[in-house]
């Protein structure tokens, strides 16, 4: 690869545009849970094959997360990428036909297989391929950042275009226009992601060839770094505190009376506080460096959290209340927008970034499938605030082993960390 294409600041553009492939890649599978009733009038299903579809498209991601490392290390990722895109979307384009239920749980069978095993993993290795090693922090966290404020913003445009178009043409025919919608979306974006990367990223399968390397091997190596496992626990912990925000929204109602409305509003200022906190925490990291950032990032979450807990429930006290969230919704996100970038701390190569997250992401995305019977339990056993409470208290401890687990990080990652510091030095 040429050097002249390596670099943040010259890849910024390439980076919101892989920002844009991340968003659209799952507004199919999941557009589903936003248009729920319609969705199920329109194809004539019922709530249980709703869920099929779902579980469906679940068992097929954690399948792609254990095996996305090996297609991230051995498949031409500026074919693979792009391809992931438009095999999705043209995959849609199907569901216009209203086919029979079996055809419809394969569509999403094959999404699963699209947007995580052949999409997921290798997108995170082209994020680290855009930036310099001394640069991964402001990478990622452009990307999520850019992720976010697309999701959001296009989420309230399209929301008011499928009602528009429902009350003009009815819902079938805005139903319809909304699955094109996202189907030439997904089309179009991989097209121009192919000829963004083409040449702009090596060949990893072509040098893993060359080498004669071997992904059994690279993996039983990465098994045996202690740093490894730190980083599971890290992206576990962080990551479970993640997908157990929404529950900040019902406890603002149950525990301060806010109404439904003022409460939502709270749910979307999530979106603002995800920029600023990945703006400041990608700026720091690359400074300061990344795991000392993710020690920040956690630390302040915690203060977010105790912020929670202890804010008096009185509307008086209102303040307390939107700067813990700000806290603990900012640095979350912060601390997310690390999960990948820290991974050069740990002197994992970029050839190998596969082997790596072939351990990583399925074991610290295990958070999605058990942090919800944590949560379950906690507001069935307890009623009204005192479930929500016991779910914070379980951020506490997540968020306590997860500082530990980044200190013992840094203890093995001392020699790499001062190298780092050099390059930035440099800079």
């Amino acid at each position: 690869m040429d050097n002249n294409n390596v670099g943040y600041k010259k890849n910024r553009p390439i980076i919101l545009l892989i920002a844009l492939a991340g968003m659209t890649a799952y507004l199919l599978p999941y557009f589903r849970y936003y248009y729920y009733d319609a969705y199920l009038a329109y194809f004539g299903i019922n709530d249980m094959q709703m869920g099929i579809l779902g579980s469906v498209y679940g068992a097929l991601t954690l399948v792609g997360y254990c095996l996305g490392g090996w297609v991230a290390d051995r498949a031409p990722l500026k074919v693979f990428v792009p391809g992931s895109l438009i095999v999705t979307g043209a995959a849609g384009l199907l569901l216009l036909l209203k086919p029979p239920f079996p055809i419809h749980v394969a569509i999403y069978a094959l999404w699963g297989i699209t947007t995580i095993l052949t999409f997921w993993n290798p997108l995170m290795k082209v994020l680290r391929a855009l930036s310099r090693a001394e640069e991964q922090a402001r990478g990622y966290a452009l990307f999520d950042m850019g992720r976010g404020i697309l999701n959001f913003g296009s989420g309230l445009l399209i929301m008011a275009g499928f009602t528009a178009a429902c009350r003009a043409v009815g819902d079938t025919m805005g139903m319809t226009g909304l699955i094109i919608f996202y189907d030439v979306e997904a089309i179009v974006v991989g097209v121009i992601c192919y000829f963004a990367l083409r040449n702009r990223l090596p060949d990893f399968s072509k040098e893993a060839k060359a080498k004669d390397s071997n992904f059994a091997k690279e993996v039983f190596g990465v098994l045996k770094m202690p740093t490894t496992w730190m980083l599971v626990i890290i992206m576990f912990t962080t990551y479970g505190v993640i997908i157990t925000y929404n529950y900040v929204v019902p406890y603002c109602t149950a525990a301060f009376g806010m109404s439904a409305a003022l409460a939502g509003i709270m749910g979307y200022a999530a979106n603002g506080f995800r920029f600023v906190g990945c703006f400041i925490g990608g700026q720091l990291a690359d400074r300061k460096g990344l795991s000392t950032m993710m020690l920040v990032d956690i630390a302040l979450m915690a203060l977010g959290v105790v912020g929670l807990l202890f804010t008096p429930q009185s509307m008086s006290f209102m303040w307390m209340l939107i700067l813990s969230i700000a806290l603990l919704c900012m640095f979350m996100y912060a601390a997310q927008a690390l999960h990948y970038a820290i991974m050069e701390e740990g002197d994992y190569p970029l050839e190998r970034m596969g082997a790596a997250s072939f351990i990583i992401t399925p074991l610290g995305y295990a958070a999605e499938s058990i942090m919800p019977l944590y949560n379950g339990w906690c507001i069935s056993s307890h009623e009204g605030v005192t479930g929500y409470r016991y779910i914070f208290v379980g951020f506490l401890v997540l968020l306590a082993i997860g500082f530990c687990a980044c200190l013992a990080f840094r203890h093995f990652t001392k020699e790499r960390r001062q190298e780092l510091a050099k390059l930035r030095a440099a800079k």
